[in-house]
Protein backbone atom coordinates (compact mmCIF):
# COMPACT_ATOMS: atom_id res chain seq x y z
CA UNK A 1 0.00 0.00 0.00
CA UNK A 2 1.28 3.25 -1.17
CA UNK A 3 2.03 5.34 2.16
CA UNK A 4 -0.37 8.26 2.88
CA UNK A 5 2.19 10.76 4.09
CA UNK A 6 6.04 11.01 3.56
CA UNK A 7 7.61 13.18 6.43
CA UNK A 8 10.55 15.24 5.60
CA UNK A 9 12.86 16.09 8.99
CA UNK A 10 15.15 18.80 9.26
CA UNK A 11 16.83 17.92 12.67
CA UNK A 12 18.36 20.86 13.04
CA UNK A 13 15.58 22.81 12.45
CA UNK A 14 14.95 25.13 15.35
CA UNK A 15 18.45 24.37 16.90
CA UNK A 16 17.47 20.92 17.68
CA UNK A 17 13.77 21.18 17.87
CA UNK A 18 12.33 19.45 14.30
CA UNK A 19 14.45 15.81 15.86
CA UNK A 20 11.99 16.53 19.17
CA UNK A 21 9.19 17.25 17.45
CA UNK A 22 9.77 13.88 14.98
CA UNK A 23 10.41 11.44 18.07
CA UNK A 24 6.99 12.89 19.33
CA UNK A 25 4.80 12.63 16.36
CA UNK A 26 6.67 9.79 14.98
CA UNK A 27 5.03 8.09 18.13
CA UNK A 28 1.54 9.42 17.46
CA UNK A 29 2.08 7.88 14.40
CA UNK A 30 2.47 4.60 14.66
CA UNK A 31 -0.31 4.29 17.45
CA UNK A 32 -2.79 5.71 15.39
CA UNK A 33 -2.04 3.62 12.45
CA UNK A 34 -1.03 5.94 9.88
CA UNK A 35 0.55 4.67 6.45
CA UNK A 36 3.66 7.13 6.56
CA UNK A 37 6.88 7.30 5.12
CA UNK A 38 9.68 9.63 6.20
CA UNK A 39 13.27 10.77 5.42
CA UNK A 40 15.60 12.73 7.53
CA UNK A 41 18.11 15.41 5.64
CA UNK A 42 21.72 15.25 6.70
CA UNK A 43 22.66 18.62 4.63
CA UNK A 44 22.19 21.68 2.41
CA UNK A 45 19.54 20.83 -0.57
CA UNK A 46 18.26 17.45 1.24
CA UNK A 47 15.13 18.77 1.54
CA UNK A 48 15.09 19.57 -1.91
CA UNK A 49 16.37 16.57 -3.40
CA UNK A 50 13.89 14.17 -1.60
CA UNK A 51 10.78 16.28 -2.15
CA UNK A 52 11.55 15.58 -5.66
CA UNK A 53 11.45 12.11 -5.24
CA UNK A 54 7.82 12.24 -3.18
CA UNK A 55 5.30 10.27 -5.44
CA UNK A 56 1.68 11.48 -6.93
CA UNK A 57 -0.51 11.17 -4.06
CA UNK A 58 1.02 10.78 -1.75
CA UNK A 59 1.80 14.61 0.85
CA UNK A 60 4.97 15.57 1.20
CA UNK A 61 4.97 16.86 5.32
CA UNK A 62 7.61 19.40 6.03
CA UNK A 63 9.09 18.94 9.68
CA UNK A 64 11.10 21.92 10.37
CA UNK A 65 11.04 25.84 9.70
CA UNK A 66 10.28 27.79 6.71
CA UNK A 67 13.95 27.01 5.00
CA UNK A 68 12.93 23.16 5.31
CA UNK A 69 9.40 24.12 3.43
CA UNK A 70 11.08 26.40 0.79
CA UNK A 71 13.77 23.68 0.16
CA UNK A 72 11.10 21.34 -0.55
CA UNK A 73 9.22 23.41 -2.86
CA UNK A 74 11.95 23.96 -4.95
CA UNK A 75 12.32 20.06 -5.66
CA UNK A 76 8.43 19.07 -5.47
CA UNK A 77 6.41 17.87 -8.63
CA UNK A 78 3.78 20.47 -9.95
CA UNK A 79 0.50 19.00 -8.60
CA UNK A 80 1.67 17.81 -5.57
CA UNK A 81 0.38 18.42 -1.95
CA UNK A 82 2.54 20.10 1.01
CA UNK A 83 1.79 19.69 4.90
CA UNK A 84 3.78 20.98 7.70
CA UNK A 85 4.54 20.02 10.92
CA UNK A 86 6.25 23.05 12.49
CA UNK A 87 9.57 23.23 14.08
CA UNK A 88 11.79 25.65 13.04
CA UNK A 89 12.39 29.38 14.52
CA UNK A 90 10.09 31.81 13.07
CA UNK A 91 7.33 29.09 11.64
CA UNK A 92 6.15 32.33 9.31
CA UNK A 93 4.25 30.18 6.49
CA UNK A 94 2.73 27.99 9.86
CA UNK A 95 1.42 31.12 11.64
CA UNK A 96 -0.01 33.10 8.55
CA UNK A 97 -1.93 29.39 7.49
CA UNK A 98 -3.36 29.09 11.09
CA UNK A 99 -1.56 25.97 11.89
CA UNK A 100 -0.29 25.11 15.75
CA UNK A 101 3.32 24.83 16.81
CA UNK A 102 2.07 22.52 19.37
CA UNK A 103 3.15 19.35 17.83
CA UNK A 104 0.34 17.14 19.24
CA UNK A 105 -2.18 19.70 17.69
CA UNK A 106 -0.03 20.15 14.27
CA UNK A 107 -0.34 16.22 13.47
CA UNK A 108 -3.97 16.59 14.52
CA UNK A 109 -4.73 19.17 11.64
CA UNK A 110 -2.78 17.45 9.11
CA UNK A 111 -4.54 14.25 9.47
CA UNK A 112 -8.23 15.75 9.64
CA UNK A 113 -7.43 18.78 7.13
CA UNK A 114 -8.59 20.38 4.08
CA UNK A 115 -6.45 20.84 0.95
CA UNK A 116 -6.52 24.07 -0.12
CA UNK A 117 -4.87 25.71 -3.80
CA UNK A 118 -1.72 28.68 -2.83
CA UNK A 119 -0.61 30.89 -4.89
CA UNK A 120 3.13 29.94 -6.17
CA UNK A 121 5.30 33.10 -6.35
CA UNK A 122 8.81 32.75 -7.50
CA UNK A 123 12.32 34.89 -7.50
CA UNK A 124 13.88 34.68 -10.67
CA UNK A 125 12.54 31.21 -11.50
CA UNK A 126 13.03 30.18 -7.44
CA UNK A 127 9.57 29.04 -5.48
CA UNK A 128 9.28 30.82 -2.11
CA UNK A 129 5.90 30.60 0.08
CA UNK A 130 6.35 33.41 2.29
CA UNK A 131 8.38 36.67 1.51
CA UNK A 132 11.40 37.68 -0.59
CA UNK A 133 13.36 40.83 -0.07
CA UNK A 134 15.77 42.45 -1.34
CA UNK A 135 18.98 45.03 0.33
CA UNK A 136 18.58 45.37 4.30
CA UNK A 137 16.32 42.59 4.19
CA UNK A 138 19.29 39.90 2.49
CA UNK A 139 21.56 41.56 4.44
CA UNK A 140 20.08 40.50 7.93
CA UNK A 141 18.58 37.57 7.10
CA UNK A 142 22.27 36.13 6.55
CA UNK A 143 23.64 37.33 9.47
CA UNK A 144 20.36 36.41 11.20
CA UNK A 145 20.76 32.78 10.30
CA UNK A 146 24.06 31.96 11.64
CA UNK A 147 22.36 33.86 15.52
CA UNK A 148 21.20 31.95 18.35
CA UNK A 149 17.82 32.26 19.66
CA UNK A 150 13.80 31.77 18.61
CA UNK A 151 10.65 33.99 17.32
CA UNK A 152 12.12 37.24 15.77
CA UNK A 153 14.96 38.11 18.18
CA UNK A 154 17.68 36.45 15.83
CA UNK A 155 16.44 39.05 13.36
CA UNK A 156 16.46 41.88 15.07
CA UNK A 157 19.51 41.58 16.94
CA UNK A 158 20.69 40.63 13.28
CA UNK A 159 19.04 44.22 11.70
CA UNK A 160 20.38 46.80 14.84
CA UNK A 161 23.73 45.11 14.06
CA UNK A 162 23.22 45.30 10.07
CA UNK A 163 21.88 49.52 10.63
CA UNK A 164 25.27 50.26 11.83
CA UNK A 165 27.06 50.15 8.24
CA UNK A 166 24.59 49.57 5.88
CA UNK A 167 22.91 52.41 3.63
CA UNK A 168 19.78 52.15 0.87
CA UNK A 169 21.07 51.32 -2.51
CA UNK A 170 19.74 53.68 -5.89
CA UNK A 171 17.98 51.08 -7.93
CA UNK A 172 15.52 50.30 -10.64
CA UNK A 173 12.02 49.14 -9.87
CA UNK A 174 9.67 48.30 -12.25
CA UNK A 175 6.36 47.25 -10.95
CA UNK A 176 3.49 45.51 -13.66
CA UNK A 177 5.09 47.74 -15.83
CA UNK A 178 5.45 51.78 -14.08
CA UNK A 179 9.33 52.36 -13.84
CA UNK A 180 10.56 54.16 -10.81
CA UNK A 181 14.22 54.92 -9.99
CA UNK A 182 15.63 55.98 -6.60
CA UNK A 183 17.32 54.92 -3.16
CA UNK A 184 15.95 52.19 -1.69
CA UNK A 185 16.26 50.51 1.63
CA UNK A 186 14.49 47.20 1.64
CA UNK A 187 12.13 45.88 -0.49
CA UNK A 188 9.75 43.11 0.15
CA UNK A 189 7.66 40.70 -2.18
CA UNK A 190 5.17 38.55 -0.07
CA UNK A 191 3.02 36.05 -0.72
CA UNK A 192 2.54 35.36 3.52
CA UNK A 193 2.10 38.38 5.63
CA UNK A 194 4.53 37.47 8.01
CA UNK A 195 8.38 36.74 7.81
CA UNK A 196 11.58 37.06 10.43
CA UNK A 197 9.80 35.00 13.25
CA UNK A 198 6.03 37.30 12.88
CA UNK A 199 6.95 40.55 12.07
CA UNK A 200 4.35 41.79 9.55
CA UNK A 201 5.77 43.64 6.46
CA UNK A 202 3.54 42.89 3.97
CA UNK A 203 -0.30 43.02 6.01
CA UNK A 204 -2.27 42.73 3.20
CA UNK A 205 -1.35 39.94 1.41
CA UNK A 206 -3.11 36.98 0.49
CA UNK A 207 -2.23 33.48 0.12
CA UNK A 208 -4.45 32.94 -3.07
CA UNK A 209 -4.81 36.60 -4.46
CA UNK A 210 -2.69 35.45 -7.47
CA UNK A 211 -1.03 39.08 -6.94
CA UNK A 212 2.22 39.76 -5.03
CA UNK A 213 2.53 42.39 -2.33
CA UNK A 214 5.02 44.96 -2.37
CA UNK A 215 6.84 47.01 0.50
CA UNK A 216 8.79 49.36 -0.21
CA UNK A 217 11.13 50.95 1.78
CA UNK A 218 12.93 54.55 0.52
CA UNK A 219 16.07 56.54 1.05
CA UNK A 220 15.48 55.48 5.19
CA UNK A 221 17.83 57.16 7.77
CA UNK A 222 18.89 54.92 10.58
CA UNK A 223 16.06 56.42 13.45
CA UNK A 224 13.36 55.99 10.41
CA UNK A 225 14.67 52.30 10.24
CA UNK A 226 14.52 51.75 13.72
CA UNK A 227 10.88 53.25 14.18
CA UNK A 228 9.76 50.81 11.39
CA UNK A 229 11.44 48.14 12.99
CA UNK A 230 9.08 48.84 16.08
CA UNK A 231 6.43 49.07 13.99
CA UNK A 232 6.74 46.46 11.85
CA UNK A 233 4.93 43.47 14.37
CA UNK A 234 1.58 45.17 14.25
CA UNK A 235 2.16 46.12 10.11
CA UNK A 236 1.60 49.94 11.03
CA UNK A 237 5.26 50.59 9.39
CA UNK A 238 3.53 51.14 5.96
CA UNK A 239 1.67 54.25 7.01
CA UNK A 240 4.96 55.38 7.59
CA UNK A 241 6.81 58.67 5.28
CA UNK A 242 9.16 56.96 2.71
CA UNK A 243 6.79 53.59 2.61
CA UNK A 244 5.32 52.67 -0.39
CA UNK A 245 2.87 49.67 -0.11
CA UNK A 246 0.91 47.88 -3.12
CA UNK A 247 0.10 44.78 -4.93
CA UNK A 248 1.12 43.52 -8.45
CA UNK A 249 1.44 40.63 -10.95
CA UNK A 250 5.33 41.19 -11.68
CA UNK A 251 7.98 42.99 -10.15
CA UNK A 252 11.59 43.54 -11.95
CA UNK A 253 14.21 45.06 -9.67
CA UNK A 254 17.82 46.26 -11.21
CA UNK A 255 20.67 47.36 -9.61
CA UNK A 256 24.19 46.55 -8.71
CA UNK A 257 25.01 43.02 -8.25
CA UNK A 258 26.22 43.42 -4.83
CA UNK A 259 22.67 43.91 -3.72
CA UNK A 260 21.77 40.78 -2.22
CA UNK A 261 17.99 38.86 -2.52
CA UNK A 262 16.48 36.49 0.06
CA UNK A 263 13.85 34.35 -0.04
CA UNK A 264 12.07 32.86 2.82
CA UNK A 265 15.08 33.74 5.00
CA UNK A 266 18.00 32.02 2.08
CA UNK A 267 20.33 34.28 0.62
CA UNK A 268 19.92 33.07 -3.44
CA UNK A 269 22.48 35.55 -5.06
CA UNK A 270 22.62 39.18 -6.35
CA UNK A 271 20.69 41.85 -8.64
CA UNK A 272 18.64 41.67 -11.19
CA UNK A 273 15.48 40.34 -9.52
CA UNK A 274 11.98 39.02 -11.33
CA UNK A 275 9.20 38.51 -9.10
CA UNK A 276 6.15 35.81 -10.50
CA UNK A 277 3.78 34.30 -9.03
CA UNK A 278 1.25 31.46 -10.14
CA UNK A 279 -2.16 31.71 -8.89
CA UNK A 280 -3.42 28.52 -7.20
CA UNK A 281 -0.42 26.21 -8.00
CA UNK A 282 0.55 24.83 -5.11
CA UNK A 283 -1.73 22.42 -2.73
CA UNK A 284 -1.26 22.88 1.11
CA UNK A 285 -2.91 20.84 3.81
CA UNK A 286 -4.67 23.62 6.18
CA UNK A 287 -6.82 23.12 9.49
CA UNK A 288 -10.52 22.38 8.38
CA UNK A 289 -12.60 25.32 8.62
CA UNK A 290 -9.60 27.97 8.71
CA UNK A 291 -9.67 28.81 4.96
CA UNK A 292 -10.97 32.27 3.61
CA UNK A 293 -10.42 32.37 0.18
CA UNK A 294 -9.30 35.47 -1.23
CA UNK A 295 -12.21 37.71 -3.05
CA UNK A 296 -9.59 39.50 -5.31
CA UNK A 297 -7.96 37.89 -8.07
CA UNK A 298 -6.63 40.57 -10.51
CA UNK A 299 -5.74 44.68 -10.33
CA UNK A 300 -4.81 44.10 -14.34
CA UNK A 301 -5.57 47.41 -16.41
CA UNK A 302 -6.48 49.61 -12.91
CA UNK A 303 -2.38 50.51 -12.15
CA UNK A 304 -3.50 49.78 -8.63
CA UNK A 305 0.31 48.99 -7.35
CA UNK A 306 1.47 51.74 -9.22
CA UNK A 307 -0.38 54.28 -7.85
CA UNK A 308 0.43 52.72 -4.57
CA UNK A 309 4.31 52.67 -4.94
CA UNK A 310 4.35 56.14 -6.09
CA UNK A 311 6.05 57.03 -8.82
CA UNK A 312 9.73 57.31 -7.06
CA UNK A 313 10.67 55.16 -4.48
Amino acid sequence: MKPAYHFVINPAAGGGKGARVWAEIKERLAARRVEFEWSVTRRPGDAEEIAARIPEGVIAVAVGGDGTLSQMLAGLPPGRTLGVIPAGRGNDFARSARISFAPRAALEQLLHGEVRPFDLPAVNGRPFLNVAGIGFDAHVAERAERAPGQGSLPYLAAAVKTLAWYRPQRLVVDVDGRRSEGNVFLLAVGNGRYYAGGLKICPSADYDDGLLDVCLAGDLSRAEALLALARVFRGTHIRQRKFHYGKAHIVRVDGPSSVRIQADGQVIGGLPATFTVQQRALNVVVPAGSWRPSKVTSIRGKAAAARSLGSSP
